[in-house]
């Protein structure tokens, strides 16, 4: 049964078929060959994976951050960031990272960054003449911080999946966050040096405070979200139906580039998103169903715990699993397989599983932007209407960095733990 699971994934892959497809017709394939009487099993999995009250947190971060794209906010952050950096060697490519940064804090969305950060920031990075393959490259890695820095809507489903404080994972996010983004400002600083890039002028004090007001709207979210989901005032979901309201009056009343008539492309493109975001997960628990019914994850278990005896050594085979695994799945299906099947072995060897939830994460998003299934790096090549062949060329000091950061958060998990534990969001 699980020869014929997977060599049928693999098959529908190659062939070109979205992930849901292949996930769903493999799963349904082996329930009609090997135990056609439990098909009703396909159905009750589809129904019972979307339940969960934590996992209404996606479509409502998915519209939040559709609101905030189209109503203003990313570009009064983009604005801001370049009077602030901007003159700086490389500010532009800068301004783009921390932007994306700040805008993963507010979507919890990778693609959602990318889109909304690249649209603007990559025609602006080709009038300064920087590489647009390079640039490519930047903003889809940049964007991945979507997906790392809180809140993160990888972060809600690993939680979920491991029945573990989605709070405390987004605590946890943001120093691995933050060092990812600093490595990609110092190599932006570096590349443009090298290159002789195009330095922006320098803005006066009264041009950056004019900046700063009129961001203050956007610079106000992520303090009323996180600060309301740390403080206990509500739910990361609940956090997530505040962001909704938040943008949709910030664009529509504050800023007043939403209307009223733009709300229903936006909410369907939205819903789309969504759409496509909760199938993979349903299809991926029809997937791990099938390998749970055949004691798949116990049996994989066994295997490391009896191969990795510490931490160290379990992160070792898990690191180069993950990196070869992220190349041709994306985030969500790899996460609704695995995590039932890793989570229990990384918590039995003694990993704490916060830490184990934000570097299995953060290796996942290291796949988004690397060949040959990189989906963040595909958004950025569209917008800049280029072919990916000529950004993956480049994208490998981007993922050197990622890999560094990984490593880093492996080897000291206190730099991931320190905030939640302070915050006593864990023990």
């Amino acid at each position: 049964m699980i020869a014929v699971l997977l060599i049928c994934f693999f098959v529908v892959l190659l062939l070109g078929a979205p992930i849901i497809a292949a996930l769903m017709g493999s799963s349904l394939l082996s329930f009609a060959l090997y135990s056609p009487r439990d098909l009703q099993v396909v159905a009750q999995t589809l129904f019972t994976a979307n339940s969960s009250f934590s996992l209404l947190a996606i479509p409502l971060f998915v519209l939040a951050g559709a609101l905030m794209s189209g109503g203003g906010i990313s570009k009064r952050l983009i604005g801001l960031f370049e009077k602030l950096v901007g003159w700086m060697p490389g500010g532009l490519a800068v301004v783009a990272v921390l932007a994306c940064a700040f805008f993963g804090a507010l979507s919890g969305s990778a693609p959602a960054t990318v889109a909304a950060i690249g649209g603007i920031m990559i025609p602006a990075m080709k009038e300064r003449r920087y590489d647009v393959p390079w640039t490519s490259c930047l903003l889809a890695s940049s964007g991945s911080l979507g997906a790392i820095i809180p809140p993160s809507i990888p972060m809600v489903l690993y939680g979920v999946l491991a029945k573990t404080s989605v709070s405390a994972l987004f605590c946890a996010g943001i120093v691995p966050g933050l060092v990812i983004a600093a490595g990609y400002c110092l190599y932006s600083v570096y590349y443009s040096k090298k290159n002789n890039i195009e330095v922006m002028p320098k803005a006066s004090a009264q041009e950056i405070g004019h900046a700063f007001v009129d961001a203050i709207w956007a610079l106000c979210m992520p303090i009323i979200i996180l600060g309301g989901i740390y403080g206990g005032f509500f739910t990361p979901t609940e956090a997530a139906a505040v962001a909704v309201v938040y943008g949709l009056v910030v664009g529509l009343f504050v800023y007043r580039e939403l209307s009223f008539k733009a709300l229903p492309k936006l909410f369907a493109g939205a819903a789309k998103t969504s759409a496509a975001v909760l199938m993979i997960i349903t299809t991926a628990s029809t997937f791990a169903t099938v390998l749970t019914r055949n004691n798949v994850p116990t049996m994989i278990g066994q295997v490391i715990t009896s191969v990795a005896k510490t931490p160290f050594m379990f992160y070792a085979i898990f690191s180069v699993f993950m990196l070869i695994l992220g190349m041709f799945m994306s985030v969500s299906p790899a996460l609704v397989i695995l995590t039932p099947i890793l989570a229990p072995a990384a918590i039995q060897i003694g990993i704490d599983p916060v830490h184990f939830g934000v570097v299995f994460v953060t290796w996942m998003c290291i796949g988004t932007v690397t060949p040959p299934f990189g989906s963040d790096l595909f958004i950025a090549c569209g917008i800049a209407k280029i072919g990916a062949a000529s950004a993956f060329k480049k994208v490998w000091p981007f993922v050197f960095i990622y890999v560094l950061a990984v490593v880093l958060i492996m080897l000291f998990p206190d730099l991931v733990l320190f905030l939640p534990r302070a915050l006593k969001l864990i023990n």
